[in-house]
């Protein structure tokens, strides 16, 4: 008769417990949700979402599948979609989703790379759904404002558009349909890449290049109007100024005129000379006040005195 030893018994109870508390416990982590699933079958109480160690039966009566529930990402595939102007493009997306209820995901999908499978699918009939409704200035175009407006709307209509079709509401986006089908909760949708074919491409920079000529045309003839316009203005300002300064020539000239009269009227016949040659001496004064040094012709009336003074009329030769 085999006989064993005290430590070797130990160490296979030992052996035996960890085995069992294996096979009879499971662990829940805080970023996950875990489904019971008793004799092949599951229901609402079958989903384990508080962390912590939880018994359960061992297997095949009890099944443990773990969901991971934070965000995922996935890509789509490149693909080529006709817009509604009859032009290519290409276009790659994204999308950032969750396990937002785990039984119908369980029940449904089952697996991350079966969902996946089924959110490209459907991701990318939408996306070829949308896009086709679109016209080529709304992927590409040079404002980027509007840029950005058309991308958010078509990102808006991607995940939750609706339509009316025979007097009934129609789910175009995905998001709807992707939680009530499978549980997946999609949090956004974005685009990776838009790129056009090669056959586009010309054809696309020679728009760009024929609308910017259009613009640059609009605008000369725009700057030639307005520049038209600040000339007519500004002549009819310089005739509305020069007449002006005609007027007020005239009005002071003709005051001086008259003032003049009036003094030569108060002063006798034989002393105007006289008195015109010494107003001719204070101009000259007041001219010559400063230190400076003028040129006078000889023909100038102000130099006049000087060449020939004024001779009483009893001293003519």
């Amino acid at each position: 008769m085999t006989r064993f030893s005290i430590p070797t018994l130990i160490i296979a109870l030992l052996v035996v417990l960890i085995l069992l508390t294996f096979a009879c416990t499971y662990q829940v982590g805080f970023n996950e949700a875990a489904i019971k699933v008793r004799l092949g079958k599951a229901d609402e109480s079958s989903i384990i979402t508080t962390p912590g160690l939880k018994l359960r039966w061992p297997w095949p009566f009890e099944e443990i599948t773990h969901y991971d529930t934070r965000l995922r990402t996935m890509d789509t595939p490149e693909t080529e979609i006709k817009t509604h102007d009859g032009k290519s493009v290409i276009v790659g997306s994204y999308a950032v989703w969750r396990i937002e209820k785990p039984l119908q995901f369980y029940n449904r999908a089952r697996t991350v790379k079966i969902a996946e499978g089924h959110m490209r699918a459907r991701i990318s009939q939408v996306q070829a759904t949308i896009v086709g409704q679109r016209t080529l200035p709304d992927f590409v175009n040079l404002d980027r404002e509007l840029l950005d407006a058309s991308y958010d709307r078509i990102l808006r209509d991607m995940l939750d558009k609706k339509e009316i079709v025979d007097g009934r509401e129609v789910e175009v986006g995905v998001r709807a349909g992707l939680l009530r089908d499978f549980g997946i909760g999609l949090e956004k949708i974005g685009i990776r890449r838009i790129s056009l074919p090669q056959e586009v491409t010309k054809k696309v920079f020679d728009s760009m290049i024929q609308e910017r000529r259009t613009l640059a045309a609009r605008y000369r003839e725009e700057g030639k109007s307005r520049a038209e316009a600040i000339k007519a203005r500004a002549e009819s300002d310089a005739d509305q100024i020069l007449s002006f300064a005609d007027a007020k020539a005239k009005e002071i000239r003709s005051a001086g005129y008259q003032a003049s009269a009036r003094i030569l009227a108060q002063i006798d016949e034989a002393d105007r000379e006289l008195f015109e040659w010494l107003r001719w001496l204070d101009a000259l004064k007041a001219t010559l006040k400063q230190r400076t040094t003028i040129f006078i012709d000889k023909d100038w009336p102000l130099f006049e005195p000087f060449v020939n003074p004024p001779i009483p009329a009893g001293e003519q030769p």
